[in-house]
Order: structure tokens, then sequence, then C-alpha cells
């Protein structure tokens, strides 16, 4: 029996009513649904219960469904990429480039899912371990699916960040910032900060600095197979912020690695994204072109 796990942004209640409508109907089908709605950056409430977001268990969830923008998108592919759940994305924001559907199309979207007739894409994400030096143990494994990004805390400052790639030393940075973005996420933050566009079909990581002063302004685009470590260098803390969301500020000695995570995330399309396409209708569209 399908299983559909809607998640639904705070703040839209004509999301929610396309949930609790869109349940209704696949209840009548005989199938299974379950209403999570986002209550806070941490936290989910499923009927009138509010839990940890890390407490939310997809296993048996057949797809999820994201109603919302962006932001909402990228909080339900953490959930679902941990079961390898496909993730269908219902755009409700403003702009929204990563869900693709509008309302009205997501019976037909579900039905497809259901008779495996979806086109459902591959999109490489980053596992992100988190280490801060200065306390015993703590280390945390995070996923991105857009870009990683250490930022300076102080205005008029810069970080210093030094890079490792696949353990050797390679560029130190003196910087607004650093970005390590998916091919997805490449024509995000990073290319406003001048990096690469890339094939979301890629399995590749993009590094590009933010406002570098007297370092090298250039993006370094490495394989799936290498990682990159970035530790901040003494005497200025940095923060760390992962697809949008703030984890928190590091202190001089901590270190992120990033590598592409063996697991692929799964989005649902409406249709078949070819990549011209995707810079005609996603970048040019913003210029007014």
């Amino acid at each position: 029996m399908p299983t559909v796990t809607f998640l639904v942004h705070p703040e839209r209640p004509d999301a929610l009513a396309l949930a609790l409508e869109t349940a209704a109907w696949l209840t009548s089908r005989g199938d299974a649904a379950r209403i999570l709605q986002f209550s806070a950056p941490d936290l989910v409430t499923e009927e009138g219960v509010e839990v940890h977001v890390d407490d939310v268990d997809l296993a048996g969830t057949t797809v999820a469904v994201s109603l919302g923008g962006d932001g909402t998108f990228l909080r339900v592919v953490r959930l679902a990429w941990a079961r390898e759940v496909p993730v269908l994305g219902v755009n409700f924001g403003r702009v929204g480039y990563l869900p693709d559907l509008v309302p009205d199309q997501v019976r037909e979207a579900l039905t497809k899912v259901f008779d495996k007739k979806a086109v459902i894409e591959s999109r490489c994400a980053l596992e992100v371990t988190i280490s801060d030096r200065s306390v015993e143990d703590d280390t945390s494994v995070l996923l991105a699916l857009n870009e990683v990004v250490l930022e300076k805390t102080d205005r008029g400052h810069t970080v210093h960040l030094a890079t490792f790639i696949d353990g050797e030393e390679a560029l130190t940075y003196s910087a607004d910032g650093l970005i390590i973005a998916t091919p997805t996420g490449s024509t995000a933050y990073s290319l406003s900060a001048g990096g690469p566009i890339l094939s979301p079909a890629l399995r590749a990581m993009v590094v590009t600095p933010v406002a570098p002063h007297l370092s090298l302004d250039r993006s370094l685009v490495l394989a799936e197979d290498q990682r990159v470590m970035v530790e901040i260098v003494p005497d200025r803390a940095g923060v760390l912020v992962i697809d949008g969301q703030e984890i928190g500020r590091l202190q001089p000695g901590a270190t992120i690695t990033c590598r592409v995570d063996p697991r692929s995330v799964r989005v649902v399309r409406n249709e078949p994204q070819k990549f011209g396409g995707i810079l005609r209708v996603r970048l040019l569209a913003d210029r007014g072109n």
C-alpha cells in the first residue's frame, strides 16, 4: 500500500489545505497519508504533537511531498535522504527553483509515482562532517543539497580559512567566506560569487571564495571521490551555514570536511529537465529575458 508523507510550510494555510485535501483523496483510494507541519527550524508537528525533526522517521514512506518553497524542500530532503525516499516538491514559495510542480499537478504526479512512471532524478549531495577540536568528541555529520558556506562573523573583517584537499594542504583564503556547492547549488550563491554553472547530472563539488583579499579568486571543481577540509585559522571565528540554515559559530581550530555522499537525493520531476532548459528558464527568466 503506497504511503505519502506531506511536509508543510508553517505559514501557508493554502499548502496545509492541499495536504488535507490530497490526503483525503489518497485514503479514499485505500492508500495511506501522513501530514507533518514544520513549526520551527528544528520542530515538526503531527496531529498536534510537536517533536524534534531528528525524531521524524520516514521509514515506509513511498514518496515525501514538500509543500512550500525552496526552504521547505531542502528541509524535507534531509529527512527523506536518510531513508532514500523520493521527494516531490510543490511550489508555494515566491520563487521556488527546486520544487517544480504547481498545486493542481499533485494528484497526477503521485499517480505516476505509484505506477512507477514518474521521472525521478538523482541529485548529488554533500556529506558534511563538523569537528570542533576545542570540545572532546564533538563531531557531527549533516547533509547539503545546495551548498555549505563558512563566512565571517564580524563586519569589516575577513575570516581566514585553510583548505586541504585529500589530506594535502592547498590554499588559505582571507575572504568574506568560502562556498562549497553541489552541481544543484552551483546556480545559487556560488554563481553570485563568480563560480561556474555545473550540470546537475554531475557528481562533483565546486569551491568558491567570497570576496577574497589577496587570495586566489577562482573556483576549484573537485571530483566525487575527493574530499575538501576547511579549517578556521586563528584568530577569528566563522559561521557555518548549510542550505541557507545557520548551523552555528565555529571557533578557530574547528574544521568541516565535505565529500560527495555515495547516496543520491531522489527528486520527482514533472518532466525531464535538460540542462539547456534549466539555464534558459531558471536563469535568464530572472533577468527579464
